[in-house]
């Protein structure tokens, strides 16, 4: 009777493998719909992979393995979509969009630095081009700093930002070879793939006053949540039934003989 209880138990295993990888799936799913509304936010996109285990090994009285109970375990893996976001034209002199697949490269003041697709600029009181959250948007020799006359800001087929009649600096961006394998790291701004080293595209391929929105379609990302909703209580059916399977089991072994 003991490998009869032992396979419901990879059953308990699987489907408690399964809830676990739709809470992951929700977890994405939530983030999107929050950020939804963000300039160049890119949507995180779910999954899923069954893994192969040793659930179990069963040993004979000389704890020799006398039988392997192998399973596939739902596991889940995110990625960033790559597909980009609608473009807008917004007249203001320090929005800026990418179009292909590169970013700008932010400074944070604890000098971290991290890769963006949401142009939404400003001026600082110093002057400087940052984000709306204040970080330093870095320019070909690091710092953008506009000239305290003023004047109107343009940007050249070249990237390189120009006030009045003075070149003032080149806003730079950077490709990578796998971009859907960026990882957050907060402020809205993402880190390469460990080893994926930053590339500068040949030519620019900035648009000026212009926005990037997010890639997220709010409608179908509500309709993924109802999808796990579902799928998460039928894995935790699944549970039940077999844990009150397994009780029942074990409920008959322990009965007295008749």
């Amino acid at each position: 009777m003991l490998p009869i209880v032992a396979r419901m138990n990879v059953g308990i295993y699987k489907g408690a493998a399964a809830m676990a990888a739709y809470e992951h799936w929700q977890e994405a799913i939530a983030q999107n719909l929050a950020a939804a509304p963000v300039n160049g936010y890119r949507r995180t996109q779910t999954s899923f992979n069954g893994i192969v285990g040793d659930l179990m090994k069963l040993k004979d009285g000389n704890s020799k393995v006398q039988k392997e109970v192998k399973g596939v375990m739902p596991a889940t893996s995110n990625t960033l979509s790559t597909v980009p976001g609608s473009m807008a034209y917004t007249g203001i002199e320090t929005n800026f969009a990418i179009e292909g697949d590169a970013f700008f490269r932010v400074r944070k003041p604890d000098n971290t630095v991290g890769y963006t697709r949401n142009g939404n600029f400003r001026q600082n009181a110093e002057r400087e081009l940052v984000t709306q959250d204040g970080n330093i948007v870095e320019g070909e020799n690091g710092v953008i700093k506009f000239r305290q006359e003023g004047g109107a800001i343009l940007l050249n087929s070249e990237g390189r930002l120009i006030q009045g009649e003075l070149q003032i600096a080149k806003l730079p961006v950077y490709a990578f070879e796998k971009p859907a394998e960026m990882r957050r790291i907060g402020d809205g701004l993402l880190a390469p793939a460990e080893g994926d080293r930053p590339r500068v595209p040949g030519k620019s391929p900035v648009l000026h006053m212009v926005l990037e929105g997010s890639n997220v379609a709010p409608l179908q990302e509500m309709v993924n949540m109802v999808t796990v909703g579902r799928a998460y209580e039928m894995a935790r059916k699944v549970v039940e039934v077999q844990d009150d399977v397994v009780g029942k089991a074990i409920q008959g072994l322990g009965a007295p003989l008749a």
